[in-house]
């Protein structure tokens, strides 16, 4: 597998090839008739979560991003909790980035986001306070938000020493924040139940925010039936079938 020297990713940024030139129109959603039995499943089978041909990211795979990377042989593979094309919609000032972790010895992450000319907007060290699960990663509140209407690429490492080395496993998507408006306000408080709103998210687009709400519906409510078959649902329709349907920290 190439590596990537996060050294220099770190402090002078990513290469040419990876930098974003492109700004997502808000009409750019697709749109997908949702009814009462519509599955998770066929929205997400929908491609809501794939870039406009124009504002097509030029590499969607990222650098590791759906690959089983891990700090060493003796551990488990840790993976990334992404759409097949790493890229999805949010209404959310700082959206939380979603990860499997296995027991390991990695104590921090470092998740970082660039802009759309791919300067540098802003980083964060967090702790890895849960591990062998699946964890999720924001920046905190005294970090800038996310702004409204700009695409941003976000980076997450995890940092398996004391330091950030060139092997560290690291992945890469991209997320375009969108404007809450009234109109979607008054849509999402129709929805009553945390599986009408992630319906809803999945439907617009909304893969941070969908996700989001499923992790923390199934930790407040583990043995769940209905969110259990939601999860496998997204599990499946993504080819993620191997991350642990069960495991929510």
């Amino acid at each position: 597998m190439k590596k990537i020297n996060l050294l220099q990713f770190i402090t002078i940024g990513l290469s040419v090839e990876l930098l974003l030139s492109f700004s997502i129109a808000a009409d750019a959603q697709p749109k997908l008739k949702v009814t009462s039995t519509t599955s998770l499943k066929q929205i997400v089978s929908q491609e809501n979560f794939i870039p406009p041909k124009q504002g097509k990211p030029k590499d969607t795979s990222g650098a590791g991003s759906r690959s089983e990377l891990k700090c060493s042989q003796k551990e488990g593979a840790i993976r990334p909790v992404m759409p097949k094309e790493n890229y999805g919609l949010t209404l959310e000032e700082r959206p939380t980035i979603f990860i499997e972790i296995p027991k390991t010895s990695a104590r921090q992450v470092v998740l970082m986001f660039r802009d759309e000319t791919g300067e540098f907007y802003e980083r964060a060290f967090l702790p890895i306070t849960d591990r062998d699960g699946i964890v999720g990663f924001a920046l905190p509140k005294q970090k800038q938000p996310l702004a409204v209407g700009k695409t941003y690429q976000w980076s997450l490492v995890v940092v398996c020493g004391q330091s950030v080395q060139p092997d560290d496993p690291v992945f890469m998507g991209w997320v375009h924040r969108m404007p809450r408006t009234s109109q979607f306000e008054s849509e999402l408080r129709q929805k009553k139940t945390a599986i009408e709103q992630v319906i809803w998210y999945g439907a617009k687009g909304y893969w941070y925010d969908m996700v989001s709400t499923i992790v923390q519906a199934r930790q407040s409510n583990p043995k769940d039936a209905k969110l259990v078959a939601v999860w496998q649902d997204l599990l499946d329709s993504e080819r993620m079938g191997t991350l642990k349907s069960k495991s929510f920290k």
